[in-house]
């Protein structure tokens, strides 16, 4: 601003003939020069500069000073001072929303890894390049095939994923498995004997060969899911009341090992429901299975629910206020491949905000 202008506003606000738009542009006169000067505003550079705008406002006389303008002064002073400290509040909260943005940024997503321990105990680290194939007795790696034929049917592969992991098998029957973050699934090198089973803990969508002669099951906690030729989801992560088994595609029996020995048959758009008794009903299965296909999908979902998922594929832990979080849903889609501050930004449309301490987030909920 030239100097001749700033003079004449002044000269108005004395007068007081100053417009509205007049006066912010004189209260943030000062607040500019501060910004210029220093992003540090301490106590000494707000006085001079409080006393620098007192000497333009209000020349001092040597006979008499009017009360009134004493008055005025202390109103300019205060609205300045207000400001100042309004700058300062502001640097600082944009300080650490730019810290929390940098350290969220360093949360990558998971990707494809993997351990898989074989019947002898070797274990292989399984990364995103690598290919696991079981067949005819081999375990089909890119570095080269393991003979396993040898091994025993009771003698299981194990195949883990930790939080941050995923991984895809395909098992010696040509079933495909997906596995998701935190979950293991343990299978024969060959399916001996009239079935085909294994054992799941965690999530896996299952692709199973149809096979009318060898039924193929999944081993879940207490549930035992029996198919002949079908596409599910199975979710029982140790956070699970039970598992719970949707099923995308064909037909499949679930039967509960309880006092009570339930089953029922689940019908495509089905699932089991996470209760002690077993019990099914219609589900949206395209958000069920979206973590196949990289997204995470949220259908009235409760914020103690999202905060699972993002802690097994950020492998970051989440403390979060459950009593705010209560009554909080949450509908929407969020690609997984994106770092932890996109996330972050998405839940800060629904008033959710975080902050990273001793490499934890910590989400606060504004009350609706």
């Amino acid at each position: 601003m030239e100097k001749d202008t700033l003079q004449e506003l002044f000269q108005k606000y004395k007068a007081g003939t100053a417009s509205p738009e007049e006066l912010r542009i004189i209260h943030s006169f000062y607040l500019h020069k501060a910004k210029r000067a220093s992003t540090e505003l301490d106590d000494q550079f707000i006085q001079e500069q409080l006393n620098a705008m007192d000497r333009n406002l209000f020349p001092r006389k040597a006979n008499y000073i009017s009360i009134w303008k004493y008055a005025a002064a202390a109103i300019v002073i205060f609205s300045v001072a207000f400001g100042l400290y309004q700058y300062s509040q502001q640097q600082r909260a944009e300080k650490d929303a730019q810290q929390a943005t940098e350290l969220f940024a360093a949360i990558k997503p998971g990707h494809d890894q993997a351990t898989l321990r074989l019947p002898n105990g070797e274990v292989i680290a399984l990364g995103q390049q690598d290919k696991l194939i079981n067949k005819n007795g081999f375990v089909q790696l890119n570095t080269g095939n393991i003979d396993l034929s040898k091994a025993g049917g009771n003698q299981l592969i194990t195949l883990e994923t930790p939080r941050g992991g995923q991984f895809q098998v395909q098992l010696e029957d040509g079933t495909k498995v997906w596995l998701n973050a935190g979950s293991t699934i343990s299978y024969p090198a060959q399916f001996v004997g009239n079935e085909r089973s294994v054992v799941l803990k965690g999530e896996a969508y299952f692709e199973v060969a149809h096979n009318a002669k060898k039924p193929f099951k999944v081993n879940v906690g207490n549930d035992e899911i029996q198919v002949l030729g079908t596409g599910f989801n199975i979710q029982s992560y140790a956070d699970n009341a039970t598992p719970i088994t949707t099923l995308v595609h064909g037909k499949v029996k679930v039967t509960r090992k309880n006092k009570l020995q339930q089953s029922l048959i689940l019908q495509p758009g089905q699932q089991t429901l996470a209760q002690a008794n077993l019990q099914k009903a219609n589900t949206d299965i395209s958000g069920i299975t979206a973590w196949k296909n990289g997204l995470f999908s949220f259908r009235r979902s409760s914020v103690k629910n999202i905060v699972r998922e993002l802690e097994r594929w950020y492998n970051i832990d989440f403390v979060v206020d459950q009593t705010a979080a209560e009554n909080r849903l949450i509908t929407g889609e969020i690609p997984r491949n994106v770092n932890l501050d996109d996330v972050m930004q998405i839940l800060s449309y629904f008033d959710i905000q975080g902050h990273m301490k001793n490499n934890k987030v910590y989400l606060t909920i504004k009350k609706q």
